[in-house]
């Protein structure tokens, strides 16, 4: 597959990689993620032709102390499910992990969504949700 042009939100590069991954690079070193940045992230989404009859892996490079909002982690939880197979984050930050837990315990979502260490370890869990 061939790579797509980034596209650039207020906190995040997004672009499907050669291997048809989805990503989403987090560019702020502190990003609060608010609702009206987790609907353009999905608009972008859109953009790239992700949605219902086309949903993908995402791959999110977390690399930073980010936070989001209740409003975006239900609105995530709510629509990622019409858009994405699995979700892997890559983060090494002990905060970022407890919010993953938080939002796998709490918000119960249909799609399988796990933190990761590396880029390596992410990608090689996601590849066995490939159809």
């Amino acid at each position: 597959m061939q790579a797509t042009k980034k596209i650039n939100t207020r906190n995040n590069e997004i672009w499907i990689d050669e291997n048809g991954l989805l990503r989403l690079k987090l560019t702020s070193r502190e990003a609060e993620m608010e609702i009206e940045e987790v609907k353009e992230c999905f608009e972008a989404y859109k953009t790239l032709g992700c949605g219902p009859h086309n949903k993908v892996l995402q791959l999110i490079d977390f690399s930073g102390e980010g936070s989001m909002s209740h409003e975006a982690r239900v609105y995530v939880a709510e629509t990622g499910k019409h858009f994405f197979i699995a979700s892997a984050i890559v983060n090494n930050s002990l905060a970022v992990r407890l919010i993953v837990n938080f939002f796998n315990t709490f918000y119960k979502h249909p799609v399988p969504f796990k933190m990761f260490a590396t880029e390596k370890e992410a990608v090689a869990w996601l590849m066995t949700y490939r159809k």
